[in-house]
């Protein structure tokens, strides 16, 4: 599976990469998707500061998204160089760990899911070896874990069987 992860990456170095410009049209897709998290956090109600709404973590997170997706946008559209080449792998890798955690987390609980969604993520990566991999998933489920279910308290489930 390596070898042939490593020939993928080698034959796209041949390619030829697309224009600086194509990298504004992700950072447009961003600004969208920000607008949609702070349309629906807004929709969820934001709260007060001392005691914030459902939707305060939509919109804060919408906001920081829509002013990185400008940053992205005026970068690329000032660049005149080439542009990389989009790493498809890693692209597929991220979707599938978003994916995994979203039809997951409610069947067998955040720190399963949390686990499976890391180490999803990470498989592209070839200096990482699977016992880092799967060390890395247990570290970020922990994490999520105590900051999600003991600090913050949100109705998760750690474990299905729990």
């Amino acid at each position: 599976m390596r070898d042939f992860l490593r020939r993928l990456r080698r034959s796209g170095e041949t390619a030829r990469p697309p224009h600086a410009w194509l990298g504004a049209l992700g950072g447009l897709a961003l600004l969208a998707l920000s607008t949609v998290f702070v349309i629906g956090g807004l929709e969820l109600g934001t709260g007060t500061p001392r005691r914030l709404g459902t939707g305060a973590f939509p919109v804060i997170t919408g906001l920081a998204l829509a002013i990185l997706s400008l940053a992205v946008i005026a970068g690329d559209l000032r660049d005149s160089s080439e542009a990389e080449r989009p790493d498809w792998i890693s692209f597929a890798a991220i979707g599938a760990a978003l994916a995994i955690f979203a039809l997951s987390v409610g069947r067998i609980g955040l720190v399963p899911g949390v686990f499976l969604a890391t180490v999803t993520a990470s498989l592209p990566d070839p200096s990482l070896k699977f016992p880092g991999k799967a060390a890395l998933g247990a570290v970020v489920a922990l994490g999520c874990w105590g900051l999600f279910i003991g600090l913050i308290g949100l109705p998760f489930k750690p474990f299905a069987w729990n």
